[in-house]
């Protein structure tokens, strides 16, 4: 694929001003709507200085956007990644020092520290990788000029884009908004409504999605390689691409889901100090494989140039959550919820993965992929059961024996391929 200098440079220059308009339009509809969220959303529990600040962050992160769209097409992500982890080191830092150096016990003022240290690396994150970008563009080769229309081309793809993200957006919001106010009807006060929905989404979920930051740098490679085998027809190629993510991500997920399982306790434990959460990690870890799968055929379709169906599949799915939110949480309370996002993951993912089938037609061994590999990993948990007894809080040994979960896992699991492998070779023999 030839990249042309100018034409590439014409059409970042216009997706940046792309984003940063509606960057800007985000950070005056946020700064001016503060007070209503603030009385009115918050209950008043949260003053408007922490949205004021939030606001200052959204041109800044518009465009991060697409100076990241502009790495993954080149096939540069170690930039963003690097970006994006210095970004991460700093507004922990930040965090820790304004919470240590100016300690205080009211939450208006620790949710302006959090915003506060959000914001400023949000800033700092822009400048990292503008000027990444200013050194990698430079690099590259003026081959041909170009005059074609660009514009026209990006607002094709991102109009539909942005019209379905701010339908989801707003109806996410709703949704969140609405999971505390359920949960009040379930005859809970306001208070515990907001401890309860912390629990789930403050706590269990990051630790669901905290493994999902290797799929998700898998999934982020995926789009211009998808792109670029659907310019070329070459659905040979893609379908073999397909199956191999596949079968890596559902080992990886069963493995994850089996560590979860297995080690619950201790990983509450080391992370937060108590095991208030780890009933509800033990109830929504199963759903790890659909969610990161799901995160893989999203890039997919997104390579694929489908991104609008993907869309309207999370609105659809958006939708369906929150009816379900605002009748079944509260009746059954907290579990309700969980029994809810379980729906939710498996429609969302159930609708996606069609939708790729009926483009690439790929072969999906659940046998192998999904059914066995939860056998060996029950098997290991078995194992690991009867053998370790005890529950040690010790950092270094329940890594020591997370490590030894894994290994026990992939031996099984690599035992299996060689068996199939013989069997196969033995039937084409025969």
């Amino acid at each position: 694929m030839v990249i042309l200098e100018d034409g590439l440079k014409i059409a970042m220059r216009k997706c940046i001003l792309y984003s940063l308009f509606f960057g800007i339009l985000a950070f005056l509809l946020l700064f001016f709507l503060a007070p209503f969220c603030s009385s009115v959303l918050l209950h008043g529990k949260i003053k408007a200085t922490p949205l004021y600040i939030m606001a200052i962050a959204m041109p800044f992160t518009s465009v991060i956007t697409s100076l990241s769209g502009y790495f993954t097409g080149v096939r540069r992500v170690s930039r963003t990644s690097t970006a994006r982890i210095l970004t991460m080191c700093l507004q922990i830092l930040l965090t820790c020092a304004f919470i240590y150096f100016f300690p205080s016990n009211d939450l208006n003022t620790v949710c302006t520290y959090l915003i506060l240290a959000s914001t400023l690396a949000s800033i700092f994150e822009f400048i990292v990788t503008y000027i990444l970008y200013l050194l990698d563009i430079h690099k590259i080769l003026n081959r041909f000029q170009t005059n074609e229309n660009y514009l026209k081309k990006i607002l094709r793809i991102a109009l539909p884009v942005a019209v379905t993200s701010y339908i989801r957006s707003g109806l996410s919001t709703l949704k969140q908004l609405l999971i505390p106010f359920s949960l009040e009807r379930y005859s809970v006060s306001c208070d515990e409504a907001l401890s309860q929905y912390g629990l789930i989404n403050g706590m269990t979920m990051p630790i669901l999605m905290f493994p999902c930051i290797i799929i998700t740098s898998c999934a982020g490679l995926l789009i211009p390689e998808f792109a670029r085998y659907n310019l070329k027809k070459d659905f040979a190629r893609m379908n073999q691409v397909t199956t191999f993510i596949f079968k890596f991500a559902s080992f990886f997920s069963i493995c994850i889901i089996g560590i979860f399982l297995t080690f619950t306790e201790e990983i509450c434990y080391l992370i937060y100090h108590n095991l208030e959460i780890a009933n509800f990690l033990v109830l929504l870890s199963p759903l790890v494989i659909l969610i990161y799968l799901d995160k893989i055929i999203d890039a997919m379709l997104r390579g694929l140039d489908k991104q609008v169906g993907v869309m309207f599949c999370n609105i659809f799915d958006l939708v369906s959550t929150i009816i379900l939110i605002y009748t079944l949480v509260p009746v059954f309370g907290i579990y309700g919820y969980i029994a809810i996002i379980a729906i939710s993951e498996i429609l969302n993912f159930t609708i996606s993965i069609i939708q790729l089938y009926k483009v690439t037609h790929f072969k999906f061994d659940f046998i192998s992929f999904v059914v066995v590999p939860f056998l060996l990993v029950i098997a290991t948990k078995f194992l690991f059961d009867s053998i370790d007894k005890y529950i040690e809080y010790d950092l270094s040994f329940v890594l020591l024996k997370i490590f030894i979960f894994i290994g026990i896992y992939a031996i099984l699991l690599g035992i299996f391929n060689v068996f199939k492998f013989l069997k196969k070779k033995k039937l084409f023999i025969i």
